[in-house]
């Protein structure tokens, strides 16, 4: 490797043990050139390992237990790219992808939702499940692109046993997981000396009171979809105790949009093309956040409607409805992540090993798109 590649990963190579440090600019480089399926063992052919394959799987393991101090070290790259200026926004995305594996002595994976089946798919695939976060960055041609820092491995409560014999693993939630992956953002951040405004926008699965309040205790704003049914309320009146969080009246989102007037059209980016669709705002206080929140109702041609809301009240309209849009980098990051780089294809056992195949198939997503 040369250029622009060898630096960014000489900068992960700092962080690990200069005895095996090594190793991975040599994983890397058969990541480039593998192609057919692309294992583990594809890359260490195209890496040019000879008689020392057991080393390279030992240092697939080390990526997957120093997967964090990496991060961080992606996460810098990341910074000395785009680095906001005082009081600018970084734009966060946080979603769960699961990839398919197959035989019982993997270990971390489990039977999870497969949220993308074909028409001879199940509901249900065997594999791995992984909550990520990724830093949105606006591409001046290409649109919004998602740029993976770091993710977690959900593993269910059932098949937690046999990890926490071997590892002492904890169960943990995926929105547990979430709002850890999000607190190492942001003291990173700290250690970085970036001083911005942090958005998130995630789908309505993590618009949930357990991750939401302490997320927002971080100081980040939460943009996400809405229930169409979520219990609202409107404000306390003035003659309201002072103690007093929530309105008398309830609040009826599908009466709102039933409503013919009222109705402001706009136009945002979303997707990668200028739409135009009506919308309604309102302020409305809600017991997923204990607190007031900014809702929008967005209208299509169609004649459907969805409800969006985001956890900054004085939040402006456009600046939800462009958040929310751009979440869908993400998803074609998973796309790319599993199709282009074959993630989830390493044929590996070990959890560890796991971790670091993922993670590097997400930092070689990342470094490509920071050098090109």
């Amino acid at each position: 490797m040369t250029g622009p590649i060898q630096r960014a990963v000489a900068v992960l190579q700092a962080v690990l043990d200069r005895r095996i440090a090594f190793r991975l600019a040599i994983v890397i480089a058969g990541m480039f050139l593998a192609g057919d399926r692309r294992t583990a063992s594809a890359w260490f052919v195209a890496g040019g390992v000879e008689d020392d394959w057991d080393r390279f799987y030992d240092c697939l393991i080390t990526v997957g237990r120093t997967s964090g101090k990496l991060a961080t070290a992606v996460l810098g790259l990341v910074v000395q790219k785009f680095a906001p200026g005082f009081g600018e926004r970084i734009l966060l995305a946080m979603d769960d992808s699961p990839t398919a594996r197959y035989g019982r002595q993997v270990e971390g994976a489990g039977v999870h939702h497969n949220p993308t089946r074909g028409p001879a798919d199940g509901e249900w695939l065997y594999g791995h499940c992984w909550v990520a976060l990724a830093w949105l960055e606006t591409h001046p041609v290409w649109g919004v692109i998602a740029l993976p820092l770091r993710s977690m491995l959900y593993v269910r409560k059932v098949d937690v046993p046999k990890l926490a014999e071997k590892y002492g693993w904890e169960f943990r939630t995926k929105h547990q997981l979430g709002v850890e992956l999000l607190a190492w953002f942001m003291q990173s951040l700290v250690a970085l000396g970036v001083k911005a405004k942090v958005w998130l926008t995630v789908d309505g699965a993590y618009a949930m009171r357990p991750f939401l309040l302490p997320v927002m205790k971080m100081g980040i704003v939460v943009v996400s979809r809405l229930r169409k049914d979520a219990c609202l309320f409107d404000l306390p009146g003035p003659d309201a105790h002072g103690n007093r969080i929530y309105g008398k009246n309830k609040l009826s989102l599908a009466k709102r949009a039933g409503h013919q007037e009222g109705w402001q059209p706009i136009t945002y980016p979303c997707r990668g093309v200028e739409v135009t669709h009506e919308y309604k705002t309102f302020v409305a206080t809600s017991r997923l956040v204990s607190g007031q929140i900014r809702v929008v109702i967005v209208r299509f041609e169609s004649g459907g409607w969805a409800p969006y809301f985001c956890t900054d009240p004085s939040a402006e309209v456009r600046d939800i409805l462009e958040a929310y849009g751009a979440r869908w980098a993400i998803e074609e990051h998973f796309h790319d992540l599993k199709e282009v780089w074959g993630a989830g294809q390493q044929q590996v056992r070990n959890v560890w090993s796991n971790i670091g195949c993922w993670h590097l198939n997400q930092w070689v997503f990342t470094l490509v798109e920071l050098c090109c």
